[in-house]
């Protein structure tokens, strides 16, 4: 009996069988998403919610409710598009806008591309690079998240406690160098909790003067679990004694405000001082099983994340991972009795627990409400020599020209006239290019260079072009709201039944000029 017959492949080209097919763009269609049914179907009744809960009638904050129907609006036709066309063969293609808004993951996946390529490219200098990762207990979490001047004298001791660890160490070698740091706060979790925390990049060394007055970067050895651990114990006493003094100080204001508890419902947390003072004897860290990974009371501090210095695509990734969205799209999903699915990348909280979450729609939304930040929040902070106001930043090596992943000069740059101004940051197309490989400007028919020929704006216009190419013209509205339920709404009042525990931020403490806030360097 004769075998199969040998399998055989036909080439037009030696090696095309082999290779990866050529990935070309396609526009995103966010009304397709489980995300946006959710929101579109239950903004309304979210809000309404919010205002009856309120005894003001205020509900959650005037910037909660602009980035929920700022992203309905974002990447939809009928709000307005850029029109493209092909000069050789006259193929046409929509973009549609966006909206830039903090509640949207695909502008914020554009704007985490667009930092993380300015940082490799202009800011961090060629060195090794170690990524630190603070988490707090849960009992300062909420304080963390609406307080931004707590959050900033946190990061603050964080930092100046791995600055000395350093210079120690660099001391003990024999020599006296400077470091800095570029900071990624990150406000969630895993599952969509409220989870302030902390990603740290810093150089695995020091920057050490010479004699023509440039920094010369000197690496530090490795650090071991035991100097992890004690740094965190270090971590732990300096951080809880600035928060009892910063919670000693608001008990004389007795209640949250309407806008606080709004955020309060909405987050789930609830802050009370710490039961056990700073300078407990029995404090001890305990060891986890991750390498260079410890925990106590609460805190955690990760340190076994390191990039080469000549893995620059590689610090790119993590500077993107630091900078992501708090969700992921793709794992939504709709049950059929309108209960949402959110599949977790790993099981929470432990190995053994549930590998997704079944959420209503309205408390879906109070968890997204919760982890959109503040405006004029910045959510990447700069320390010590990577500071622009540093003294020693003229003097630190320039890092790298800007990646080539491609040889070939991108076309939107070719119609840039020399005298024109440069752009700041990667033009959209530039970074679809860099982080996806996808040229989002060639034409699918010829692969010319596409150009943007107008942006359309007029609603008239938006009506009789995209009725022209049978598309959807109408904008979509939103689902009146539905009755609320007193039964359903959390009452977080009984978390707090000792009023010396419960919190109010004080707003405005002081009249400010300007915008930015003076600059504190630390050394």
């Amino acid at each position: 009996m004769q075998g199969p017959l040998p399998g055989f492949v036909f080439e037009r080209e030696p090696g095309a069988a082999s290779a990866a097919l050529p990935r070309s763009y396609r526009r995103r269609r966010p009304e397709t998403t489980v995300l946006y049914k959710v929101v579109h179907e239950h903004l309304n009744s979210f809000l309404a919610e919010a205002e009856a809960r309120s005894s003001a009638g205020s509900g959650y904050p005037g910037f909660i409710e602009g980035e929920f129907r700022r992203y309905l609006d974002c990447g939809v036709l009928s709000k307005g598009f850029a029109r493209l066309r092909c000069a050789e063969c006259q193929t046409e293609r929509l973009v549609a806008f966006s909206c830039k808004g903090r509640m949207c993951p695909s502008c914020w996946a554009r704007r985490a591309a667009a930092t993380a390529a300015e940082l490799v490219d202009r800011r961090l200098p060629i060195a090794p690079y170690r990524q630190w990762v603070l988490t707090f207990p849960w009992e300062l979490r909420f304080k963390l998240a609406v307080n931004k001047r707590f959050l900033s004298k946190m990061l603050r001791a964080f930092l100046l406690t791995l600055f000395c660890w350093q210079r120690r160490r660099g001391q003990e070698l024999g020599f006296v160098g400077q470091t800095g740091a570029v900071t990624f706060v990150q406000r969630f979790g895993g599952a969509l909790n409220l989870n302030p925390h902390f990603h740290s990049l810093l150089p695995d060394g020091l920057f050490v003067g010479t004699d023509n007055d440039q920094l010369s970067f000197v690496q530090l050895p490795a650090p071991t679990d035991d100097e992890v651990r004690a740094l965190l114990l270090r971590l732990a006493r300096r951080i809880r004694r600035l928060a009892r003094r910063e919670l000693n100080a608001d008990e004389q204001l007795d209640w949250i405000d309407d806008e606080q508890q709004s955020l309060l419902d909405c987050s789930g947390e609830a802050l009370r001082l710490p039961a056990a003072p700073c300078s407990q004897p029995g404090l001890c860290a305990e060891a986890a099983a991750t390498p260079l990974c410890a925990r106590v009371a609460g805190f955690s501090l990760h340190a076994a994340r390191r990039v080469e210095a000549d893995d620059r695509e590689g610090l790119e990734r993590l500077c993107r991972y630091g900078l992501r969205a708090p969700f992921s799209l793709d794992r939504f999903s709709l049950s059929d009795d309108g209960t949402v699915w959110y599949e977790l990348r790993r099981p929470w909280p432990r190995p053994a627990g549930r590998p997704s979450l079944h959420l209503e729609p309205i408390a879906l939304l109070r968890r997204l409400a919760a982890l959109i930040p503040a405006p004029y929040t910045n959510l990447v902070r700069y320390h010590g020599v990577l500071h622009n106001r540093s003294n020693a930043r003229p003097l630190i090596p320039s890092p790298q020209t800007p990646l080539a992943l491609d040889p070939d000069v991108p076309p939107y740059d070719q119609l840039k006239s020399e005298t024109a101004k440069p752009h700041k940051r990667p033009a959209w197309a530039q970074l679809i290019r860099r982080v996806l490989h996808v040229d989002a400007l060639s034409c699918p028919a010829c692969s010319t260079a596409m150009l943007v020929v107008a942006f359309i704006t007029c609603p008239r216009a938006i009506r009789r072009i995209l009725k022209h190419l049978r598309l959807d013209a109408t904008a979509p509205t939103l689902a009146p709201p539905a009755e609320s339920r007193q039964d359903d709404m959390l009452d977080f009042s009984q978390l707090l039944p000792d009023h010396r525990h419960t919190l109010r931020i004080a707003t405005n403490p002081g009249k400010q000029t300007g915008r930015s806030p003076p600059y504190k360097p630390i050394s």
